[in-house]
């Protein structure tokens, strides 16, 4: 996955990879998985459909989202090759960090600062995926 940043002075584009660190901060905070109380299990959307988790105690009649993360373990995400779509954009989404403070963002701040310091101001444009990249 890439940052694409536009210089509006020169109008290049500016692609920067990201790898995520794997640190778990963001699983902390944005999990997206759902507790469905009918089915009595935790349930998040993937590119694979609808992941389901059971080994989980939730006391709720009503869908509550679950943080942190269930499928967090030691730190790590247990299902990073399948997670689920929210956490594949993060933090390179519509919303970017959300004040959790990602390390791979920091690194990819601290490369568009050295590039601006070359060619001039650079804005954020968007995320590609690898695929769509080239």
């Amino acid at each position: 996955m890439y940052a694409i940043y536009r210089s509006k002075e020169i109008g290049i584009e500016v692609f920067i990879p990201f790898e995520c660190k794997r640190c778990g901060k963001c699983c902390e905070v944005l999990s997206q998985c759902v507790y469905d109380p009918l089915e009595g299990k935790i349930v998040a959307e993937s590119e694979l459909g609808l992941l389901e988790y059971y080994e989980i105690e939730v006391e709720s009649n009503s869908p509550v989202l679950v943080k942190p993360c269930p499928f967090l373990r030691d730190g790590n995400c247990s299902i990073h090759p399948i997670r689920p779509e929210s956490c594949r954009e993060f933090p390179l989404g519509k919303h970017l960090d959300w004040g959790i403070g990602c390390p791979s963002l920091r690194e990819i701040e601290e490369r568009v600062r050295a590039i601006e310091g070359i060619i001039g101001e650079l804005e954020f444009w968007v995320e590609c995926k690898q695929e769509m990249c080239g």
